[in-house]
């Protein structure tokens, strides 16, 4: 069997990302294989009382107590998922523990097999957007592309999550970027058209906040995406200039985002009738629908604001009115991390947010001011950015209790956890 030999776990490390592509379904299979593993061959059981582990479990505890006490009930496929949260802590400390295997048993061909996956993600991609369909078949929806994600338009959000991790593989394993700088300008410029070409508008916001972070933080990288980004941009001007390809990026990631921020109706990116004043009495917060998405979450805020409403909570308000409150817009969720924990965990909640933040951007800080920039402090900072992108505040996003968002949030926080241990802890 694969995993007879307790190095070969370390494999699970790039097959838990990857399963992503193929359903999530098979990556909670593996999410449950390394924590059954982890349980198995860790005999370090000082892990657990670790102050950011008790951290994790108090949080996850806190969770399980606000929902059993306030869905409890009224709808168990919302509540069931909560009480058993702290297995997503269980699954960051194991993918701690494959980290320390990793390091024993370090293997720059897994990671090359890791990047030799994504290159065939990103060309079907481009592929798709230039053909109409990917090479297996699956056709653009809604002008978006998805890849073999098919009718799943994640693509984008997939891609963003993962590139702190691919950064931190990078660095941990000491590649060496200027002998392999075409391969690497290749790969990065691939990796941004495919974040465009996605039309996921929060993901390629991000990218360029996460982008601009590295390029000022880890010098390595700056030749690299400079390149990467002047091909980005030919290319993005080129498809819209000339009109090529299957799906129209222009109008989603610029005019369409105008037009629902602003609550106007430009139709092309030539259309010159726009009312200022008009403009600045009608901005939206991201648009009508998120706009609506707050003011429900604050009005739920507002009936608990020590406990909020309970995780899922705004989706079993939506289900009780059926999705037509008298105040805002219904949906499964507020669509804003922040906004969620608010409503959702009330004041308690945005509390564990708050601190957890302040921890992460004092330790990034810290380390940057100490002007460390040896390998091991890029992989924390590229880890560290993973974090900041998946718990951004200020952009919609998605549902922070759904499976698809925890796996990939926690599975960076495993990371995190290991690189703290070798750069503060030292």
């Amino acid at each position: 069997m694969m995993f007879q030999k307790k190095e070969n776990l370390k494999i699970l490390l790039f097959l838990i990302p990857l399963s992503y592509i193929i359903g999530i379904a098979l990556t909670e299979f593996f999410v449950f294989v390394s924590i059954i593993f982890f349980i198995i061959f860790n005999k370090d059981k000082s892990l657990f009382l670790d102050s950011k582990i008790i951290f994790l479990l108090l949080f996850s505890l806190y969770i399980a107590l606000n929902s059993y006490l306030q869905i409890t009930g009224r709808s168990e496929d919302l509540l069931l998922p909560s009480l058993f949260h702290f297995r997503f802590i269980i699954f960051s400390i194991s993918i701690f523990y494959l980290c320390k295997i990793f390091e024993d048993f370090k293997e720059k061909k897994l990671f090359y097999l890791f990047i030799f996956s994504l290159s065939i993600l990103l060309i079907d991609s481009i592929f798709q957007f230039f053909n109409g369909s990917n090479s297996l078949g699956y056709a653009i929806i809604s002008g978006r592309i998805s890849s073999f994600f098919k009718d799943e338009l994640i693509l984008g959000s997939f891609l963003l999550r993962l590139l702190p991790i691919i950064l931190w593989f990078i660095f941990f394993l000491n590649i060496d970027l200027k002998k392999n700088i075409f391969y690497s300008i290749t790969f990065f410029s691939l990796y941004l058209i495919s974040i465009y070409l996605s039309g996921e508008r929060t993901s390629f916001f991000l990218a360029l906040i996460l982008i601009f972070t590295i390029f000022c933080v880890i010098k390595v990288l700056r030749k690299i995406l400079s390149y990467s980004i002047l091909i980005f941009v030919l290319f993005a001007t080129s498809i819209s200039y000339f009109k090529i390809g299957n799906a129209d990026l222009t109008d989603r990631m610029f005019i369409r985002t105008f037009n629902q921020m602003t609550d106007n109706h430009i139709n092309t990116s030539e259309d010159k009738d726009i009312n200022l004043n008009s403009i600045s009495k009608n901005l939206k917060i991201y648009s009508s629908d998120h706009e609506g998405h707050l003011k429900l979450a604050l009005k739920l805020f507002n009936t608990n604001q020590i406990f909020g409403v309970g995780p899922q909570g705004f989706r079993y308000y939506c289900r009780g009115v059926e999705y037509n409150p008298k105040v805002g817009i219904c949906s499964t969720h507020p669509h804003n991390i922040l906004i969620q924990i608010i409503s959702e965990l009330g004041l308690i909640g945005l509390t564990f947010y708050i601190l957890a933040g302040v921890f992460v951007l004092f330790n990034f800080f810290k380390l940057i001011f100490d002007k460390k920039y040896q390998n091991q402090y890029l992989s924390f900072y590229s880890i560290t950015l993973g974090l900041i992108i998946n718990l951004f505040p200020f952009v919609p996003g998605g549902n922070f209790f759904n499976n698809w968002i925890s796996i990939i949030l926690y599975y960076n926080i495993g990371f995190y956890l290991y690189s703290y241990k070798k750069c503060i802890l030292k």
